[in-house]
């Protein structure tokens, strides 16, 4: 079967892998976030921040759905994500071929708060 993508990775594939790598973080932010927030559920404007929160979270599954989706359409299979001190490097492969990426911590947390703006449609 003959693939209608080109073998070599393109700026498409580096974008899903790329969000695709980032919004589980996010969602592990969110429930950070809410589970610290739950202490004071008892006052009115935590709970609508809470809600929200929560709304932001369901939102992200049918994205990361999507993502998968298209990265098996793609061919391409994230190998190995390692998140430390620095940041977050990522080996996948696109058509057969290999390739590495790394993001330092400070650009992991604009793309966060990029992705946050633009899933409340705020971006």
């Amino acid at each position: 079967m003959m693939s209608i993508y080109p073998s070599i990775e393109t700026e498409e594939d580096i974008r899903i892998i790329k969000e695709y790598t980032l919004l589980p973080i996010l969602l592990d932010m969110l429930a950070r976030d809410i589970d610290n927030l739950t202490v004071y559920k008892d006052q009115v404007i935590y709970n609508y921040v809470i809600y929200h929160l929560r709304d932001v979270e369901q939102s992200i599954y049918p994205v990361l759905h999507n993502l998968k989706h298209r990265m098996k359409q793609r061919q391409i299979t994230i190998l190995n994500t390692d998140m430390n001190r620095l940041g977050i490097e990522v080996e996948y492969k696109v058509r057969g071929y290999i390739h590495h990426f790394n993001m330092l911590r400070s650009l992991v947390r604009a793309e966060l708060i990029t992705m946050l703006k633009n899933l409340h449609g705020g971006g």
